[in-house]
């Protein structure tokens, strides 16, 4: 039986527009934001969803409740799904961080350990772990699971082995990257970084 997974990126928020490092930093969405996670859940409305989960900060958690509202379905926060932590470095804007570590941060960016940042590993760790969970949890069901940007291209990274992960390919606010696992042939990536539902004339589906 095949478990089909929409891992989704939060709406915009005012540090997303201001290339601020927002990590577990609690910022709520935007309107801007707002407009994405109503179009996101427009689009989603004839998805049939077994569960929703969420990271627990607040700018999943609002997108997640707008993908809920039609479905009847409540909104599981779950912790392990939050961002990467960027200890010192959250609130900084990625400017101030180059000037100020312009010889290391890239690669303490894409490492961490460094100035309290949380390991890359360990962040693709702490996602893989809950994703398979999840996965286990509903077996030949589809759920939606909102986290962050840079926690789903940890998951990404190890999935397609490369090919999408940090530093390789940004992802938008309110995409959606589908993923299906079956018990013996594994995971499947489907569809990354779908953003077609914030373009007023689209019908595509997700």
């Amino acid at each position: 039986m095949e478990t089909q997974v929409y891992l989704i990126r939060h709406g915009e928020t005012m540090w997303n527009r201001e290339k601020r490092i927002q990590g577990h930093r609690n910022i709520p969405l935007s309107q801007e934001g707002v407009r994405q996670a109503v179009k996101l859940a427009a689009a989603m409305q004839d998805t049939s969803l077994d569960a929703i989960y969420s990271s627990d900060l607040d700018r999943a958690v609002q997108t997640a409740q707008f993908i809920a509202e039609g479905k009847g379905l409540p909104v599981t926060k779950m912790p392990e799904l939050r961002e990467r932590h960027f200890g010192q470095w959250e609130g900084c804007t990625l400017d101030e961080i180059q000037e100020q570590y312009p010889l290391e941060w890239r690669e303490v960016w894409h490492k961490g350990g460094a100035y309290d940042i949380e390991p890359f590993e360990h962040t693709r760790g702490r996602m893989l772990n809950q994703v398979r969970q999840l996965v286990d949890r509903h077996p030949g069901e589809t759920i939606a699971v909102v986290s962050h940007g840079g926690s789903i291209n940890a998951v990404l990274d190890v999935l397609t082995e490369g090919e999408y992960g940090p530093g390789k390919h940004r992802l938008g606010n309110t995409s959606v990257t589908r993923l299906v696992y079956h018990p013996k042939r594994g995971w499947s990536v489907i569809k990354v970084n779908c953003t077609v539902h914030l373009t007023e004339s689209s019908q595509t589906a997700l």
